[in-house]
């Protein structure tokens, strides 16, 4: 093989791989940063819980504050704790609850609630919707 069929052929190899490698880029989807700030100082109304809505007088809701304070109430019962990032990882203290009595479906929907943001890892705000996610629980709340 001369030298130049050699060139010929490693200059076709690399703009192959070339193509194959823009073609593979542009379907990649950039992930999305989180940002933790964006979610500070706002009331937040939850939505759904992984997915599915939530009783329609259950109103839950949540805020955190520049201290690392997270509170707000399951639906029956008022919560609070401290919140802190660790490794890009969204963590939360043990909660301090009331104890009110309740109806059982309004239990049974502050339960769901309380167990899901107890294994929260990340969030990010997207269009005045904040989406908390855990390996297990997904949470979609509306800013208010």
């Amino acid at each position: 093989m001369s030298k130049i069929n050699i060139i010929g052929k490693a200059s076709t190899l690399f703009l192959s791989l070339s193509i194959l490698l823009s073609i593979g880029c542009a379907n990649h989807v950039p992930s999305m940063k989180t940002d933790y700030s964006s979610a500070m100082n706002t009331k937040w109304v939850l939505e759904d819980i992984d997915g599915h809505g939530i009783t329609d007088f259950a109103h839950i809701w949540l805020r955190f504050d520049g201290d690392r304070k997270i509170y707000g109430s399951g639906g029956c019962n008022n919560f609070r704790s401290n919140y802190f990032i660790e490794n890009n990882e969204f963590k939360t203290q043990p909660f301090a609850m009331t104890r009110k009595a309740c109806s059982p479906s309004l239990n049974i929907q502050e339960s769901k609630f309380m167990q899901a943001l107890r294994n929260i890892r990340t969030m990010h705000t997207q269009d005045n919707i904040l989406y908390m996610t855990g390996s297990t629980h997904k949470l979609r709340f509306s800013k208010k």
